[in-house]
């Protein structure tokens, strides 16, 4: 088994991030302590308000559509059920205009 060692002090997130993403975080458990997590209230009422906003709906779809959909919203970085509501929003937007 490998020696244990002290966990450094690091000076920003962005350095202890570094650090973790390129060390086993085993050999430092023994210095390590629990931090408690605190949750912005705000912020759990807010995600809960838009939640409640949304209704779901059933929408069969093709295996090969969700598959491409699931491969754009990785390439941009968002859920793919996100960019598909974006997509749907967009289409309305644009129906929306032909018609008014």
């Amino acid at each position: 088994m490998k020696r244990k060692r002290k966990a450094p002090n690091f000076r920003s997130d962005r350095k202890a991030a570094d650090f973790w993403a390129t060390h086993d975080s085993a050999r430092y458990a023994s210095d390590l302590k629990e931090e408690p997590v605190t949750v912005d209230t705000a912020l759990r009422r807010r995600v809960a308000e838009r939640a409640a906003a949304k209704k779901a709906v059933t929408l069969r779809l093709e295996n090969q559509q969700i598959a491409r959909a699931k491969e754009l919203a990785r390439q941009k970085s968002v859920p793919y059920q996100t960019l598909m509501r974006m997509w749907i929003a967009e289409g309305l937007a644009k129906e929306s205009s032909k018609t008014a």
